[in-house]
C-alpha cells in the first residue's frame, strides 16, 4: 500500500514538473471606457503548433510560410540578405524616426531586436506607447525556410525557449499585453 501511494505520488510529482515546464502564451486585451472589455487568451504554445499544423497547405505546409502565391512586393530572398548583415553588425541603432507627435526606434540590443513607439498627443495627457522584443534566434529561425517560405515551425520552437513580455501596447484606454510562460 505504501508502495503504490508513493509511485503515484511520485508520478504526480512527475507529471506537475512536466506540465510547469509546458510553455503558454498570453495575450491580454484590457480596454477601459464606456464599453471596458477585458480578454484574456491563454494557450500551449503546444495547441499553437497544432493550429498551424492543420492550416491548409497553399498556406502553410511542414512548418512553412509560403508567400509565393500572395500578390506582395516583398521579396524573402532579399529580406534575408538584409537580415544577414544586420544580424553580422551587432548592437546598434537601426532606425530612428522622431515628429512631433511620435518617436520610432528599432534597434538590435544584445540577442534582442527592439521595436519601441512613443506617441505624443497634446490632448492626451500621457504618451501612447508600443514596445515588442524579438528574440535574434527568433529571427534567424524564421528566415531559415527556402525560397519564399518563411520557417514557422522552426521559429515557435525558438520561441518556446523564451520566457516574459514580447509584446506592450500601452494605448491610452485599450492596453494589451503579449508574453510567454510556464502557467495558465
Amino acid at each position: 500500500m505504501k508502495r503504490s501511494f508513493f509511485i503515484l505520488v511520485l508520478a504526480l510529482g512527475v507529471a506537475t514538473s512536466l506540465m510547469a515546464q509546458t510553455p503558454w502564451v498570453h495575450v491580454e486585451v484590457q480596454e477601459s471606457g464606456e464599453e471596458s472589455t477585458h480578454v484574456n487568451v491563454n494557450l500551449p504554445l503546444s495547441v499553437v503548433q497544432v493550429a498551424i499544423d492543420v492550416a491548409p497547405d497553399k498556406f502553410i505546409s511542414d512548418g512553412q510560410i509560403h508567400l509565393n502565391h500572395i500578390d506582395h512586393d516583398l521579396d524573402i530572398e532579399d529580406l534575408r540578405a538584409v537580415w544577414k548583415e544586420l544580424r553580422a553588425t551587432g548592437d546598434a541603432e537601426l532606425v530612428t524616426v522622431e515628429s512631433d507627435d511620435e518617436t520610432v526606434r528599432i534597434r538590435r540590443e544584445g540577442d534582442f531586436i527592439r521595436i519601441d513607439v512613443d506617441e505624443r498627443k497634446a490632448e492626451r495627457s500621457e504618451p501612447e506607447r508600443v514596445h515588442i522584443e524579438v528574440p535574434v534566434r527568433v529571427v534567424d529561425a524564421l528566415f531559415s525556410g527556402e525560397g519564399e517560405s518563411l520557417n514557422l515551425e522552426h521559429a515557435l520552437a525558438e520561441l518556446s525557449n523564451e520566457r516574459g513580455d514580447i509584446v506592450r501596447v500601452d494605448k491610452g484606454e485599450a492596453k494589451i499585453r503579449i508574453w510567454i510562460d510556464e502557467g495558465n
